[in-house]
């Protein structure tokens, strides 16, 4: 983070967060998107970088991505919707393997891309295509020599081909776009650069039957991330500038056409850094000759994903004496579940009040985080900005449907937002 992280400013921003709290740095977001897209735009200009929705949907993400020029991918409705507040519908790229009818007939109305993952979905624009004067989709598609994918059309067995036959029958309908993603980050950018490839020659052979447009390789980059994370992983990590150069290099080598488009979809390497997770230390106790401290915390928020990485962490103390002694500390969470436990051998000096600071919490938490026990805690910007407040029992409760609502003293206005009684006499 951007900012200095003493105790007394992590004290401030908890009061007004109401208690653990995520700091998103805005600035760390808008660098990581616009040096990724400037970079790739050195290589070829009709590019554009498509921010994974699904890593962190925050609103304030779409509004800096709308600030910027620039696009975002989603893949289910829920997040289209999200998306459309603070986006234009032609700035989105609709994937996702359940796009159901009124998903595409509200995509294509709204003029968004979308890239079509199934028969099931050419079923869809068969009955749908004649509400339009003109259909324009892309096509997800898999190879046999990439990793093994569940997603979109299998280029060599003929499941593309004979996509491609029944699109033909529609009359109205143009694919212009070819979409590949898997999940092979161990080939580090040759991943990335054997995708290029692949499409490219796909949208040769297709030629001059299919004018193909745009080249979408997905995402799966990695991004800016300490050592200590970087030394986890069983092969070396590139960096995001690493992946842009091999990225440009490929498709100006492979791509069928200079004006050509290419899209890429990151995610993690977008955001993963401009969030930091801060949870007070509540107590701390001796178990068994071990010191316990008790985070106002759980796993669920520093590890949803259930990864295997050892979390990236530290602690700001008020102590101003240097010279405390130094004990290792079991890190347990909030949660009454034995198996919360957040880190084995944490060292340093450890008080009641201090805060323990969890880096690179910006990708899959705040948006995987369960509600379980303990919903999800608040978002501040560096400047002390509210982004979103704690969940709370009114907002996790909105969507179920009671019989009786009853109001007790003191909660008139958190239980007003509940929704009237929906049950129906017959």
């Amino acid at each position: 983070m951007h900012m200095v992280l003493n105790h007394q400013t992590l004290h401030n921003l908890s009061h007004l967060a109401g208690g653990t709290f995520y700091l998103f740095d805005e600035n760390r977001f808008i660098e990581n998107y616009s040096q990724l897209r400037e970079r790739l735009r050195h290589y070829h200009s009709n590019t554009q970088v498509a921010y994974a929705l699904k890593a962190n949907y925050m609103p304030r993400i779409c509004e800096l991505i709308n600030e910027m020029g620039g696009m975002a991918e989603v893949v289910s409705r829920f997040e289209f919707n999200i998306a459309l507040r603070h986006l234009p519908a032609t700035q989105l790229i609709f994937n996702g393997p359940i796009k159901l009818e009124d998903d595409l007939r509200k995509a294509l109305h709204s003029g968004s891309t979308i890239n079509v993952d199934s028969f099931r979905e050419i079923a869809l624009l068969e009955r749908l295509a004649s509400e339009f004067n003109e259909v324009v989709i892309g096509l997800r598609v898999n190879f046999a020599s990439l990793p093994a994918s569940r997603f979109g059309f299998q280029v060599e067995s003929g499941e593309l081909e004979s996509a491609l036959n029944r699109l033909k029958l529609i009359p109205n309908l143009k694919v212009v776009g070819l979409h590949c993603h898997v999940s092979d980050r161990a080939r580090g950018v040759t991943a990335h650069t054997e995708r290029i490839r692949l499409l490219g020659e796909l949208a040769s052979h297709l030629a001059p039957e299919y004018t193909i447009e745009t080249l979408n390789i997905g995402g799966g980059l990695l991004g800016a991330m300490p050592d200590q994370l970087k030394s986890q992983f069983p092969f070396e990590v590139p960096s995001t500038a690493d992946f842009a150069d091999a990225i440009g290099l490929a498709f100006k080598r492979y791509a069928p056409s200079p004006t050509m488009q290419l899209i890429v979809e990151p995610g993690i390497s977008m955001v993963a850094d401009t969030h930091c997770l801060v949870a007070e230390v509540i107590e701390i106790r001796k178990r068994h000759d071990i010191h316990q401290a008790l985070i106002d915390t759980s796993i669920n928020s520093t590890n949803p994903t259930h990864s295997d990485s050892q979390p990236m962490l530290y602690a700001v103390t008020a102590s101003t004496n240097h010279n405390s002694k130094k004990n290792t500390y079991r890190l347990v969470g909030h949660t009454c579940m034995e198996h919360d436990v957040i880190g084995e051998d944490f060292k340093g000096h450890l008080e009641v009040g201090d805060y323990i600071v969890f880096e690179n919490r910006g990708a899959y938490s705040l948006n995987y985080t369960p509600p379980f026990i303990t919903p999800a805690p608040a978002v501040l910007n560096c400047q002390g900005r509210m982004l979103k407040r704690a969940d709370d029992f009114s907002s996790m409760l909105g969507s179920y449907c009671t019989r009786h609502n009853e109001v007790h003293p003191g909660e008139a206005h958190s239980a007003g937002s509940l929704s009237p009684d929906p049950f129906i006499s017959v």
